[in-house]
């Protein structure tokens, strides 16, 4: 059982144009991917559950954890090596006889999947299998709680591995074969036929089906894998760009050009549509649904009875699944069009490193705040008392603006054009706190946006990137020597870019300090 793999690969996505009897075929295969994902997920569970209750290896497991916390970061010895590889080895041993492997999976899904072999292809249910695996793994190894069951409705792609089972894609006659059935491809238009046919212009991996949920209903897509990098559109330049990366912004400084950018700008208007949306969606249910909720408005704990939802609710909720959609191809195209632009100027990157993750939890302190307030009491007086510090954090902004995913695709684009992105170490770094003329760190307050360096008033991102820019070669401390060379141009582009900010009205106080 072989898995396909290309080192090097790009994609087209091609619309799929479906008449109202493909419809209905296409729903037939994605409820038969719903029922073999769901059937994994309940076996994987079962499994995870003997693995939880064998003694053996949760004993083994004990020892492995306390081995690490014993020796984390130290040089291990050959003896510990072995004694490691020991305990690992016999985990794996066990999770084996259980049958918790990737290839297991695939063998066992095998019986389910002949019910379904005129909907779906082996290689199709290969690739289910092995999402399920993914899962499983994020659990044992990663940070995963649990593996999840999916609705129907949450399914929005079968893979494939291959393009010979499967989807099978003509580029000469732009039709998909599936299952003795054939859909007409769409032909790109005009605007984008040379680029659509350069990128064709490879040899397939494999194709997947896509479907997107659309007001009027399911839209259905082709994505074609192909091996080798994608055409380029744009011509690179050579200067080295340095990225301070925030939650809603991004600043870049470059030999020639200051950046100063509000992520997806306009998510928010997304997210007014989503919230009145879900008020009209939450009034259907209550007043469909009157039994499943108490006098106070809350859910009934253990009614496993079916919801009544009305066809007004389903037509909703098929409305905010492509609104959450539409979002997140609008912030997908917000970050594009700015890679785009630093591109032009640069395609060596070197980019704070974040850990948005941690950013996006709330804090597991409970603290009071310095500031004393006054509040009422019921006898109509007031008293004074330090108030709860918020625990939220930065979720709702990374929600919205998407940060990680600009370095990821940043990543992606630059190593198209032949260019790379490397981090710098944040906590040994510390670019928000140095001057280097004094060559000093002060810690500062995050609301205060603006430094004085050398008696230049400047923006914090703006010299954090710049300090990023002129990093030394070990990316753990700014070059003093060529920050000292080049802060002078560094200040006359960014006087230049925050007076035209100010002209064309570009303002985020409390990000840009204006």
């Amino acid at each position: 059982m072989s898995k396909h793999v290309c080192e090097s690969r790009h994609i087209v996505n091609l619309p799929i144009d479906t008449t109202a009897y493909e419809n209905q075929l296409m729903e037939k295969h994605f409820h038969a991917i719903s029922h073999i994902h769901n059937v994994m997920v309940k076996h994987a569970q079962k499994l995870i559950v003997q693995l939880d209750h064998n003694k053996q290896y949760q004993n083994l497991r004990s020892d492995y954890i306390r081995f690490l916390k014993a020796h984390k970061d130290a040089k291990l010895s050959k003896n510990e090596l072995t004694y490691k590889k020991s305990l690992s080895d016999q985990m794996q041993a066990i999770r084996f006889q259980l049958g918790l492997t990737e290839y297991s999976f695939q063998a066992y899904i095998k019986v389910c999947a002949k019910a379904y072999n005129h909907l779906l292809s082996s290689q199709q249910v290969q690739k289910e299998a092995t999402h399920v695996w993914k899962s499983v793994e994020q659990y044992l190894f990663g940070d995963g709680k649990t593996i999840h069951f999916k609705k129907y409705m949450n399914f929005d792609t079968i893979g494939g591995k291959s393009n010979t089972n499967g989807v099978k894609f003509d580029k000469k006659t732009f039709t998909a074969q599936w299952m003795n059935h054939t859909y007409t491809v769409r032909r790109p238009k005009r605007k984008s036929m040379d680029y659509v046919y350069e990128a064709l212009d490879s040899d397939i991996c494999y194709c997947d089906v896509r479907r997107r949920m659309f007001p009027n209903g399911w839209h259905y897509y082709l994505i074609v894998v192909l091996k080798g990098p994608a055409p380029k559109k744009l011509i690179p330049g050579d200067h080295l760009c340095g990225i301070d990366p925030g939650v809603s912004t991004i600043a870049a400084v470059s030999d020639d050009h200051a950046y100063l950018e509000e992520l997806a700008p306009y998510a928010a208007k997304y997210n007014a549509k989503i919230v009145e949306l879900q008020y009209h969606m939450d009034l259907s249910r209550r007043q469909n649904n009157p039994d499943k909720y108490n006098a106070d408005g809350t859910i009934k704990k253990g009614d496993r009875t079916k919801w009544n939802d009305s066809a007004s609710y389903n037509r909703m909720y098929r409305k905010l699944k492509y609104l959450y959609a539409a979002k997140s191809a609008y912030i997908k195209q917000s970050h594009n069009m700015l890679i785009n632009r630093l591109l032009t100027d640069s395609k060596y990157f070197v980019v704070e490193a974040m850990d948005y993750k941690a950013l996006a939890k709330r804090s597991k302190k409970t603290e009071r705040t310095d500031k004393i307030s006054a509040v009422p009491t019921k006898d109509s007086s007031t008293r004074t008392i330090h108030k709860y510090k918020r625990k939220k954090r930065f979720g709702k902004s990374l929600n919205n603006r998407a940060p990680a995913a600009f370095i990821r695709l940043l990543e992606q684009k630059a190593a198209l054009y032949g260019g790379s992105v490397v981090r710098v170490n944040t906590k040994e770094y510390r670019a928000s706190q140095y001057n280097h003329c004094t060559d000093a760190y002060t810690k500062v307050p995050l609301s205060q946006r603006y430094k004085v360096v050398d008696g230049y008033i400047v923006q914090r991102d703006l010299y954090s990137a710049f300090l990023i820019r002129n990093t030394d070669t070990t990316l753990t401390h700014p070059d003093r020597g060529m920050c000292t060379a080049t802060f002078e141009t560094f200040v006359n582009m960014h006087d230049a870019l925050i007076r035209t900010m100010k002209e064309q009205h570009i303002s985020m106080k409390q990000c840009f300090g204006f």
